[in-house]
């Protein structure tokens, strides 16, 4: 079986996952193919609750910075418009490797994430997290981002700042695209909630019929429940979002089903 995969990620982040699918593939045996498509475009935003000048000038218990993107972002707007100042002093945190690396970068120093299971969930069960009563937290996202970490440390006690430096843009299919994915695409592989709500809505009526059909590699169980019901007949859960599960993930289901 030729295996055509759609990975709706953004594409500079897409080149390790393509070549980690790539190498199990051989190694199964299997033939497979990438298409890789993002679904949104992301841009810098200017937060205008914040002064970055004086973000950068204040100490902090703990920062966390909720993507790659954050820290990209953050560290651009950093040196743009603060370049005098040094990066905030804090215990740093990330939800994954990926960007925990990325952080580290722009930091430099260490930080921490979870060690095996990289969500929210995960990243509020480690310890450091547990006592914050009174501690200062500051969190880089983008705009709109979701609450349950900054809810869940601000329900421990702990005062949050966000700062958001980047804002999400849905971006659009066109036809032709949405038809050769129909006739090629066997097989989906979504790390985001973004990325699959806005693929989901961007899709005309008589595609979902071809989604019911697809088999789903996802990075996270609340991703299968975003899925419509018809939808989840074959869907595969990885650990987390980083290339390694997403394609260990792959890997288990080709063997399970037999493909």
């Amino acid at each position: 079986m030729m295996h055509q995969l759609l990975l709706l990620r953004p594409e500079d982040q897409a080149g390790s996952l393509v070549a980690m699918l790539q190498q199990r593939a051989a190694a199964a045996g299997v033939q497979a193919d990438c298409l890789v498509h993002s679904m949104v475009s992301i841009g810098c935003y200017d937060d205008p609750n914040h002064s970055l000048r004086n973000i950068l000038s204040q100490t902090w218990h703990g920062g966390l910075m909720v993507s790659v993107n954050a820290a990209n972002y953050f560290a651009q707007q950093a040196q743009a418009w603060a370049p005098e100042y040094a990066m905030p002093i804090a215990r740093w945190f990330a939800v994954g490797p990926t960007s925990a690396q990325a952080i580290a970068r722009v930091v430099q120093r260490p930080v921490t994430c979870p060690w095996r299971m990289h969500n929210s969930d995960a990243l509020l069960q480690l310890p450091e997290l547990q006592q914050v009563a009174h501690q200062r937290w500051l969190l880089i996202r983008g705009r709109g981002g979701r609450e349950l970490v900054a809810d869940t440390l601000r329900a421990r006690g702990a005062q949050v700042t966000y700062l958001e430096v980047y804002q999400r843009v849905p971006s659009k299919v066109d036809l032709s695209t949405i038809e050769k994915w129909q006739q090629q695409v066997n097989g989906i592989v979504v790390s985001s909630a973004e990325q699959l709500g806005y693929f989901l809505a961007a899709l005309p009526q008589h595609a979902l019929h071809w989604l019911s059909q697809c088999y789903w590699v996802l990075a996270s169980e609340r991703l299968a429940q975003l899925l419509p019901v018809a939808m989840r007949q074959r869907v595969v859960i990885a650990d987390s979002a980083t290339p390694f599960a997403l394609a260990d993930a792959w890997q288990r289901l080709i063997k399970k089903e037999d493909l």
